[in-house]
């Protein structure tokens, strides 16, 4: 049996029309808006492997400048250090130099005092002769006198083996060691020797305050003589 198809009245099939018109049109619309949203969203929050991706180069972008900063750094800080150390170098060896050099002179003064002979009477003697003082025997003689076989205070704490005063404050002479107050007897009385009998030209001069002096004198010479 032939199948039989109801046409549809004017009015109904244009409002079909009209209906598959309007959403043809919004169609594209809303996959534009869907395309939008997707997108849109892709850009704020990526993939994972796109972040992946990024953390792998910013890892390597982070760790690229750290080394880079610490070549920077290490090559700077060489440089500086080698001129500093260069520098503390050359100070440490000149102190070092100063400092051998002080204890050098402390040593050799010390060196030197420990060469200076005892105060005995055969070194007084040598010494008296050394400084080429005339009638040495006479000269140890007042030495003796004059400190008392050296016990005085003047001979032990002045070094001062004759006596000697300061003409001007009148106070004892006081000399580092003895050996330069035997100098000093040459150059401070006996250069004005111009000869004749010594005992007695001591007196003339008025070596010693006590009138005795030159007999008292005389005794010790003869014991050492």
């Amino acid at each position: 049996m032939p199948q039989m198809y109801l046409r549809q009245s004017p009015e109904k099939e244009m409002r079909n029309t009209i209906l598959i018109s309007l959403l043809l049109m919004l169609l594209p619309v809303s996959v534009s808006a869907q395309f939008y949203t997707i997108t849109r969203y892709s850009e704020i929050l990526p993939t994972e492997r796109q972040k992946e991706s990024y953390n792998r180069t910013a890892k390597d972008v982070t760790e690229g400048k750290k080394n880079k900063m610490m070549v920077k750094d290490t090559l700077t800080v060489r440089s500086d250090n080698l001129k500093e150390s260069e520098g503390n170098s050359h100070n440490s060896d000149r102190k070092a130099s100063l400092n051998t050099e002080l204890q050098k002179n402390v040593d050799d003064i010390t060196k030197a005092e420990n060469n200076l002979p005892e105060l005995t009477i055969p070194n007084l003697y040598k010494e008296i002769i050394r400084n080429g003082i005339l009638y040495p025997k006479i000269v140890l003689a007042q030495a003796i006198l004059e400190t008392g076989w050296f016990r005085s205070s003047v001979c032990r704490n002045k070094h001062n083996l004759f006596g000697l005063t300061n003409p001007r404050t009148g106070k004892y002479y006081e000399f580092n060691h003895w050996t330069e107050s035997v100098r000093a007897y040459y150059t401070k009385v006996q250069y004005k020797y111009k000869g004749g009998n010594y005992l007695l030209w001591l007196d003339e001069i008025g070596y010693a305050e006590d009138p005795k002096y030159i007999i008292q004198l005389n005794k010790v010479f003869q014991m050492i003589r």
